[in-house]
Formats: structure tokens, C-alpha cells, sequence
């Protein structure tokens, strides 16, 4: 007698590791075309997993030759068979068949239960050896833990009632980042950055609760003047032109701006801090001296609040401030070629002091100011700057 088989319910019972082995166990109950159970016995039963609820190609499937059914039940294990190696992102139906026969229908549609197929009892432990994926079938080869948000900005929230702490391990050594509410601590690591640390407007690195030095301006004349330019004196604007040019030794000073009217001419900068905040300001920078200068001849740097109005004493007005005054190291003949002869070169410099200034200055602006008291026109004797920094505290 030919017995026609249905599958009346199917329960899904719970998940379990069978030898290292995922598996999902399902319980069922098979009746003939009369609404009774079938005899009891084994039966060989096909299970295949599906994305559609009709139609389509299974993702998986195993053929279990032996399932015991007693008084129409059973209790079998898939995955036990073949690995169950459906991602479980999607829902699923299950379709059953019973030895040769046609897939019974309808299949029977997941329940929430078997989407926990990472999960293995209280301990929720991943006993997959593969990195796990949120947000992601397909988690990044070589990772553990792979989050993503195909939608926008991925987010991994860590949450504690005092503090949130990551705890780095590598053996016995350790290493926490605790964040308290306020501020992230990181104890017992040292940071190697291996591209530049780039810090906002505002930011700074402390020592001991001291902030230290930031560079916000560096003007090496690479490409161009860097907006500085020429007058014939600190307190006008009369302007007088410059050379920008590098001198040609095998250790080059990089570019040099340098007035080429008279020698005694002012090269000047007005810088803007607004937005960056300071209590001091330092200025760091090359001065060159071009010709054998004379007895009391000196180079000069300094700043000023504004160049216009003038009143003098400029001084007592506070527009002007010397900040570095430099000589020249006088005649010297060491028999060697530019930078150690201090012999006259008009593209070379007889000598180059590195020279530093610092005031204090809460303002948003200031202008640099470099000059001489020189005698003599540019072609005889002058100055020049170069390799100039601005730091501020």
C-alpha cells in the first residue's frame, strides 16, 4: 500500500555543537493521507534550506538515511550530516521529502530560534573559528569581530556604569583604555604613530599639564614669497623690491628673500591668529649676512602691533618691539670659499645666524619685521631671511 506522507508541524528546538559541529535541532510529526501516524520505523529523510517560500534552488541541504519516527514523531539534527553552513541573514524554509518521495508542502518557514546559530548556551560563546560579522555576510578575512553599517557611520557603542574600558592583552602584558565620562585614559602603552598626529584649532599637547610649543606657520619660500614684502622703512609703506633666490653651495640655506635697493630695507609679514589660542608667540628663523659689514653694523627682528598710525617713540605706543639683534662676526679669512671666507658674494651668504624671539601676545595679529642698519645699497652690502617659523603657547 502506498502511503501518502505530511508533515503536520515542526518544531524547532534548539541549537547545539555536535562534535565542533553547529547544528540545529528540529522536532516534527509525519501522518499518512488518513490523518494517522505513520508506522513506527526509520525513514530516509532529504532537508533543504530555501530563501523563497516556493520555487527557487536550495542554499543547502543533507539526506539523513535513518530518522526513527515512533507514533508519527521525530527528533533529528541538522547539520549533523553536512555542515550547516547558511549564513542565516535572510529568512529561511525548510523543505522536507521522505525517501524518493516529492517535497511536501508547504515548507515550513524559521522561526527567530535558529538565527542564533553563533550562540551556544549561557556562555554565549562563538564557537566558529571564522570572524564574525554585524551588519556584514561577509566579515573581513583575518579579523575576529567585523561591524558594518551599509547605511552610514558604523558604530560600536561599549557602555558602563562607571567606566567604559577596552582592555588590550598580548600574553602576560596588558594595556586599558578607560574612558570616565570626561576624558580617555590610556595606561601602559606607548603610541607609535606611524603617520602625522594632526591636532584641530584649539588642541594642544600637555606636559605635566603644560602645553607646549605648536608650529601653525612655516614660510621657506619654496613656491613663492609666502606674502611677505619690501619697504624702505618699518614706519611707511614706501615700497622697495627683493630678490627671492637660493644660493648655489652644496648646503644650500633653501630659498632667501633679501632686498636689492638698499641695503638698510625692511622686509615685513603680518600674521592672523584668529581662531588659534595663544598666550605667547615665538618666532624662529635664518639671518644672513651678505658683504663684510663695518663696526657696529647689525641685523635686526622684531614685531609690531600696527605700522600705522606712528608716534614716537614707537616704543611707548607699544606698536614695536626688537626682538634679536645679530652682528656680523667681522673680517675673517679661514681660506676657503663663500660661507667661511666672508668674502663678498652677491649669491652667497658671507655668514647665517639662527636666530629666536619670543613675546608674549594675545592678539589675533602682529607683524614680523626684519631689518639692518646698513650703509651701503643692496649691491654692497645687505641682508636676507630664510627658513622662518612661527609657534605659538
Amino acid at each position: 500500500m502506498k502511503h501518502i506522507f505530511i508533515i503536520l508541524s515542526v518544531f524547532f528546538a534548539g541549537l547545539y555543537n555536535l562534535h565542533g559541529q553547529a547544528t540545529l535541532v528540529i522536532q516534527g510529526s509525519v501522518q499518512n493521507s488518513s490523518g494517522a501516524p505513520v508506522s513506527n520505523g526509520t525513514y530516509s529523510m532529504t532537508f533543504r534550506l530555501y530563501e523563497t517560500e516556493s520555487g527557487s534552488t536550495p542554499i543547502w541541504s543533507e539526506t539523513q538515511p535513518a530518522v526513527a519516527v515512533t507514533g508519527g514523531l521525530y527528533n533529528i539534527s541538522l547539520g549533523s550530516v553536512s555542515p550547516l553552513t547558511a549564513p542565516f541573514s535572510t529568512v529561511y524554509y525548510l523543505g522536507i521529502s521522505i525517501g524518493t518521495g516529492a517535497e511536501l508542502i508547504p515548507r515550513a518557514r524559521l522561526t527567530s530560534s535558529p538565527y542564533a546559530m553563533s550562540l551556544l548556551g549561557e556562555t554565549n560563546l562563538f564557537p566558529s573559528s571564522g570572524a564574525v560579522g554585524t551588519g556584514t555576510v561577509n566579515p573581513q578575512s583575518g579579523t575576529q569581530l567585523h561591524v558594518k553599517n551599509t547605511d552610514g557611520t558604523g558604530r560600536l557603542i561599549l557602555e558602563g556604569d562607571n567606566d567604559a574600558v577596552i582592555r588590550l592583552k598580548q600574553g602576560s602584558n596588558s594595556s586599558d583604555i578607560t574612558f570616565d565620562g570626561n576624558k580617555i585614559t590610556i595606561a601602559n602603552m606607548s603610541l607609535i604613530l606611524s603617520d602625522d598626529l594632526n591636532l584641530p584649532a584649539g588642541a594642544s599637547i600637555k606636559y605635566n599639564g603644560l602645553p607646549g610649543w605648536r608650529l601653525i606657520d612655516r614660510d621657506d619660500f619654496d613656491a613663492g614669497d609666502d606674502g611677505w614684502s619690501c619697504v624702505d622703512d618699518w614706519t611707511n609703506n614706501t615700497v622697495r623690491t627683493f630678490q627671492r633666490f637660493t644660493p648655489n653651495t652644496p648646503f644650500s640655506q633653501g630659498y632667501i628673500l633679501r632686498p636689492d635697493q638698499n641695503g638698510n630695507d625692511v622686509l615685513k609679514k603680518k600674521f592672523d591668529l584668529t581662531g588659534i589660542p595663544h598666550s605667547r608667540v615665538r618666532v624662529v628663523f635664518t639671518f644672513h649676512f651678505f658683504d663684510t659689514w663695518s663696526f657696529k653694523e647689525a641685523g635686526w627682528a622684531g614685531f609690531a602691533s600696527q605700522l600705522n598710525p606712528y608716534t614716537a617713540p614707537a616704543q611707548s605706543n607699544g606698536y614695536f618691539q626688537t626682538g634679536w639683534v645679530g652682528e656680523h662676526p667681522g673680517e675673517f679669512d679661514f681660506g676657503g670659499v663663500g660661507y667661511v671666507n666672508f668674502f663678498f658674494n652677491n649669491n652667497i651668504a658671507d655668514c647665517n645666524l639662527r636666530g629666536e624671539m619670543i613675546a608674549q601676545h594675545t592678539g589675533n595679529d602682529f607683524w614680523l619685521l626684519f631689518g639692518s642698519n646698513l650703509d651701503e645699497v643692496a649691491s654692497n652690502e645687505s641682508f636676507g631671511i630664510s627658513n622662518i617659523e612661527i609657534w605659538v603657547q
